[in-house]
């Protein structure tokens, strides 16, 4: 969902010569074979990563489909093409698919047990977490508007799309939220309908809600301070101050820019809504300027 750039790679042959050594006998990757795999890695830039017919290499023997699977063994700490590991992971503080979890593994973009050919292509090598790397479907869909967004190929940073509608329950009194996606000017419908169905694919609806309350939690003090101190215009300064810092820093697509934007123009939250939203004792005030009189 947010872009990452892709690993500087000169020469793909480089990481195809360090899983299939020349000389190496038995010879199990001849050069033909690494001309053959370098006209897919085109083909796979060409077409932007998207799942397809062709560059599933249905047409390239078995043994060279197998052996290319194999060789992601070798992408792992300590083995020959450990490196390339380390230097994907260290391409991101944390995973682009749902923005929050630690680096912990690394995705196929494409399905390895599909698209064999890209086991070890460093642009269908995606750092992310455990938990999105779990959830991703394993089997690419037929429908081209549920083909994930290309984090290397595809770049969405010029686009604002990440919201939240934020309600204080009239009842209970709880914090509502959610996210959804909202098709910024310029955005081609297959990218909107795509990421719509990213939040849904890796379950970030729920994830995010579990998140904002630890993340608001944090905020306590901070909020409770801008009320007593000012009211509710006060509190809504500092929540749309915060999402102004939070864009800076982590862009306007993070959950947490989103978070606190939406709070900002929840009125039923900044005044006063969020004591109960954040399950805190009531604050008194009894002037304009919020001074408490506990």
């Amino acid at each position: 969902m947010w872009n990452l750039k892709p690993l500087p790679v000169g020469d793909y042959n480089v990481h195809l010569d360090i899983a299939f050594p020349v000389g190496e006998a038995p010879e199990k990757v001849s050069k033909a074979d690494k001309n053959e795999l370098l006209w897919y890695y085109a083909k796979y830039e060409e077409r932007l990563g998207r799942p397809s017919t062709e560059l599933k290499g249905e047409e390239v023997s078995p043994e060279l489909r197998k052996s290319v699977r194999e060789a992601y063994a070798l992408v792992q700490d300590g083995k020959r093409l450990g490196s390339l590991r380390s230097g994907l992971k260290l391409l991101a503080e944390s995973c682009p698919y749902c923005g929050y979890g630690a680096i912990q593994e690394l995705d196929h973009l494409l399905q390895r047990g599909e698209y064999e050919l890209f086991s070890i292509f460093p642009l269908n090598l995606v750092p992310c977490c455990g938990t999105c790397n779990r959830g991703k479907r394993k089997i690419s869909s037929v429908k081209s508007n549920e083909h994930q967004v290309h984090v290397y190929l595809e770049d969405i940073s010029g686009y604002d799309f990440l919201r939240v509608r934020v309600n204080v329950h009239p009842g209970t009194g709880g914090l509502e939220l959610r996210y959804f996606i909202e098709q910024s000017a310029g955005m081609a419908d297959d990218v909107y309908y795509r990421l719509v169905h990213h939040l849904k694919e890796f379950d970030l609806q729920a994830r995010y809600k579990k998140q904002a309350n630890i993340f608001l939690g944090g905020l306590e003090y901070a909020i409770t301070s801008s009320y007593k101190g000012g009211g509710s215009e006060a509190l809504k300064s500092f929540l749309t101050g915060t999402a102004g810092a939070l864009k800076k820093r982590y862009g306007p697509n993070d959950w947490r820019t989103s978070l606190m934007r939406g709070l900002s123009e929840c009125a039923a939250f900044y005044e006063g809504g969020f004591e109960t939203a954040l399950g805190l004792q009531p604050i008194r005030t009894d002037h304009p300027g919020g001074e408490s009189i506990d």
